[in-house]
């Protein structure tokens, strides 16, 4: 009965008092969340304005991306277009040499016909799973809305070995490159391509790197339901290999166990993740779940990436759920998959310098179903780039062929 004893020191007891903290956070934020939008535009107006000195202190960048998608059952068949424009601003300050803030802004404008035929729902974008409501519609109508989202809100202190990080953040514990069972804070989705910041948590994160080679952390987040993640990291160095374990508990539902591990045989890297969950309600009556993932990934003397990967998925599964409806589906670290077994490989393949081109495949066995995901990625000038993806899945549900596919066409602009 070790698990509950814990459970009852460190939720029962501090988690009330976590939720307080963090609402007197929330109750701040929610009156200053359009604040935060013209701040960032007026940012970006200004900037190029400051003097040098006052540069060295603020740091900002961003760009701004134009997505013409379209999604079918069948080439053949009737299309649903839209159109995305993506714009992201990031801004650092360093207030001195130990304590800085970080405050990056997602905006996004989608029009198109997922949205009056009832494929895409407006509603969701205006959802904020963290503590703090970060999310707004700004506007919306049947065919369009225009949503701002801040997913990073955070102040960082570092001082000596000792580094602690305050509000909406990216919590990392990751080793495999598509699956990660150890993303128990934020886990993100290996189809949403056009995220590469990745989602973040409202958390409380504190680390100390014990050597060059090992860490210790305690980080604890909190989420839209009051809901409390917690969980101490260790990870360390043998034999050149890094080494990493967990212990918490996720959304005051499960117990977790993790360990993780990164090296090489030989020239090939070797990654794996495996985290066991356990119900905390009924922990006597429950065997409990296990999620794990190994991969391997070797570069070539031209560049050229081979990477594969395995995922066992001993959570969620389940028979009835569609393509669209998984690919839609708020991610969470036990809804990685629907299905028990898993497979990718993938290659990336620089053609040229300023080409380059990568083939994603996945197999699911269990419902005789795949994923094909081509790519292309052309440089245009500087900080311009013009890419294509297409997303094909495939597979038996629910007694029935299933067919999705996806085509995007992407030009982004960095600044």
């Amino acid at each position: 009965m070790l698990f509950p004893n814990i459970e009852k020191y460190l939720i029962s007891k501090y988690s009330e008092k976590i939720i307080v903290g963090f609402s007197g956070i929330r109750y701040l934020v929610s009156g200053i969340r359009y604040s935060i939008l013209y701040l960032s535009f007026f940012l970006l107006i200004t900037f190029p304005l400051l003097s040098q000195e006052q540069q060295k202190k603020l740091m900002f960048n961003g760009y701004i991306s134009n997505i013409q998608s379209a999604m079918f059952d069948s080439i053949q068949k009737n299309w649903t277009t839209d159109n995305l424009i993506h714009n992201r601003l990031n801004l650092k300050w360093y207030l001195d040499s130990n304590l800085n803030f970080n405050l990056e802004i997602r905006n996004r404008l989608l029009y198109g016909e997922s949205l009056t035929s009832g494929q895409n729902n407006a509603v969701s974008y205006g959802q904020d799973y963290g503590f703090l409501d970060l999310t707004r519609n700004i506007i919306k109508g049947n065919s369009y809305v225009f949503n701002v989202n801040v997913d990073r809100l955070n102040l960082n202190y570092g001082i000596g070995k000792f580094k602690a990080t305050l509000g909406r953040q990216r919590i990392n514990w990751s080793q495999t490159m598509v699956w990660n069972p150890n993303d128990i804070f934020n886990t993100y989705s290996f189809f949403d391509f056009d995220y590469i910041e990745r989602p973040g948590s409202d958390a409380l994160r504190l680390q100390y790197y014990n050597t060059e080679v090992s860490s210790t952390e305690l980080a604890i987040k909190v989420n839209s339901e009051n809901k409390v993640t917690a969980a101490a990291y260790y990870k360390f160095n043998f034999s050149g290999y890094d080494f990493q374990f967990i212990g918490g508990i996720l959304n005051n539902e499960d117990y977790v166990l993790g360990t993780g591990w990164s090296g090489a045989i030989k020239s090939v890297s070797f990654r794996g993740e495996l985290s066991y969950f356990r119900s905390k309600n009924n922990f006597s009556k429950s065997t409990g779940e296990i999620l794990a993932s190994v991969g391997a990934d070797y570069t070539f003397g031209n560049s050229c990436m081979l990477l594969a990967e395995y995922l066992y998925c001993g959570t969620n599964i389940t028979d009835s759920i569609s393509f669209l409806e998984f690919y839609g589906a708020p991610q969470t670290v036990k809804n990685m998959s629907f299905v028990k077994h898993n497979f990718i490989i993938q290659v990336s393949i620089p053609f040229t310098p300023l080409f380059n081109g990568s083939l994603a495949g996945m197999y699911f066995p269990g419902i005789k179903g795949y994923y094909l995901g081509p790519s292309l990625s052309y440089s245009l000038a500087q900080n311009l780039d013009a890419s294509f993806y297409l997303q094909a899945f495939g597979g038996e549900i629910s007694n029935q062929r299933q067919r999705f596919n996806l085509v995007f066409l992407r030009i982004r602009f960095s600044f």
